[in-house]
């Protein structure tokens, strides 16, 4: 069943609400060790209150100082509020605060995008409950910041002509030029609508812009990105249940629509995503889109990576278990993307990240939930700088039910392999050891190994003798580089 209020339907927004405990809100971390890629402990931090709400997709957007700030939605009892938590270093929550309370209903999918010259920009929809108030008319409206995300005021003006918005399946995107562009579902209408700029009016003056999807079609989930050469793109889930059913794409303004190999069919499982698409702009071009496969049977039968307009799509290692739910897709730096999505089986995350040229893929981490959780309903991630902030959406045992924001971090995992594995006391023995990074061979490691620390060189290689007469005995040699976690190989004398 699609999961979706639209601003036609503003009252059953309750439907969505889950029971929530009454557990005051904290910053502390959590004790809960989770394993890295590379096996070394994370920590969970809490970085929310209860949301109150069965279904929310937090907006992310890190900013040029580092910091990572989150907008998230939450039900008061009668009313709905927005929120905003600023993440910095190693998952560690600055502060958090309201940017709006007390409205009849807010966006469940609220996005944020960068300001030009600095700054955030929250793009939302819902009403304020203020009979004959420009924000009591379910159009998509603005909030803006500055880059420190604390202090936010209401924009004039609209981005959308229509008053009917969906809270859900909404999203948002900056040209290059700083102009914003939005997009929602038009449900029983059939298409995706999406609005360039800001307009003075309240609902804007000017018309908003269709894709059509065709008889039946619905647009879940769409998430809108734009390429390294400024040109905008949405894709999205289209959950009708006919032949028509699975993920497409489509630039903006609309040239024609493509839907991704094997993504679903009319006598298929629906795979919806359960959340925004996942779909990214790779940091040295290209555009990807991650999505479940599905059978008759099942709706994630495995994930694959797919990047838009290749004939076929790659399978994501460790992703067949019939259990995945929740995929995300973020970049990295220098080309890599992160994958991560929910396994319902084992209750855990799983992360991996691809190589920089997005044609291979890393080691598969399990990343335990936050503390207590028995259920995740949201996974979402943000690696522009470097390291991996996951943002979960988590069911806790201990808080009455209640749902919560959670963030960890994660570093890309170095790995490191040795020529040889074990060596005879009796000869001088040189051993090759190899630094990579999904594949990719890492140049300027560090490798500690018999007390000699040497650099890699371009190809990720460093050679280290083991020196005749060398005792017997277990080695363990150790790569590190700043910004990754380290990795060891272990060398047997014998």
């Amino acid at each position: 069943m699609r999961r979706v209020i639209s601003g036609s339907r503003v009252i059953s927004l309750a439907a969505l609400v889950a029971l929530s405990g009454a557990t005051a809100f904290g910053a502390q971390a959590s004790t809960r060790p989770a394993l890295s890629p590379a096996g070394s402990t994370v920590k969970w931090t809490r970085i929310s209150t209860n949301t109150g709400l069965g279904i929310a997709s937090a907006g992310l957007l890190r900013t040029a100082d580092g910091r990572l700030h989150v907008v998230w939605p939450s039900h008061d009892g009668l009313t709905y509020s927005l929120h905003y938590s600023t993440v910095v270093g190693k998952a560690k929550l600055l502060v958090t605060g309201t940017i709006l309370r007390k409205w009849s209903a807010v966006s469940a999918y609220p996005r944020l995008v960068p300001l030009p010259g600095g700054g955030i920009r929250l793009v939302f929809t819902g009403a304020n409950g203020v009979p004959g108030s420009r924000f009591n008319l379910s159009a998509m409206y603005t909030a803006t910041s500055n880059s420190v995300g604390r202090f936010w005021r209401l924009a004039p003006g609209s981005m959308s002509q229509s008053k009917l918005v969906p809270l859900t399946d909404t999203a948002a995107v900056t040209r290059a030029n700083g102009t914003p562009v939005a997009a929602w579902s038009t449900g029983g209408a059939a298409s995706l609508s999406y609005h360039i700029g800001i307009n003075a009016a309240t609902p804007a003056s000017n018309a908003d812009q269709s894709i059509a999807l065709g008889a039946f079609g619905d647009a879940v989930g769409p998430t809108l990105i734009r390429g390294r050469s400024g040109g905008i793109s949405v894709a999205w889930f289209n959950g009708s249940g006919t032949a028509s059913q699975g993920y497409w794409v489509s630039n903006i303004p609309s040239t024609g629509k493509t839907k991704a190999p094997g993504s679903g069919g009319q006598f298929l499982s629906e795979n919806q995503p359960l959340q925004s698409v996942a779909y990214a702009a790779r940091s040295g071009g290209g555009a990807y889109l991650a999505y479940c496969v599905p059978t008759k049977s099942l709706p994630c039968a495995h994930i694959v990576l797919w990047r838009v307009g290749a004939a076929a799509a790659r399978t994501v290692p460790g992703s067949a278990t019939g259990h995945a739910s929740h995929v995300a897709l973020v970049p990295g730096r220098f080309g890599h993307m992160w994958l991560m999505w929910y396994d319902t089986a084992l209750n855990k995350i799983r992360v991996v990240r691809t190589n920089a040229a997005v044609t291979g893929f890393g080691s598969v981490a399990t990343i335990p939930g936050p503390p207590n959780a028995f259920e995740i309903n949201g996974v979402q991630g943000e690696g522009s700088a470097g390291p991996l902030d996951i943002v979960a959406l988590a069911f806790q045992f201990n808080q009455g039910q209640s749902q919560s924001y959670w963030d960890t971090q994660l570093l890309p995992a170095l790995r490191l392999r040795g020529s040889k594995s074990r060596v005879s006391h009796t000869v001088s023995t040189t051993i090759t050891f190899a630094v990579t990074d999904a594949g990719d061979p890492v140049a300027g490691a560090t490798v500690k190994f018999l007390g000699k620390a040497l650099k890699t060189n371009l190809k990720g290689l460093v050679k280290i003798t083991v020196p005749k007469g060398t005792p017997k005995g277990k080695y363990t040699a150790i790569a590190l580089r700043a910004g990754f976690a380290t990795a060891a190989f272990t060398v047997r004398v014998t």
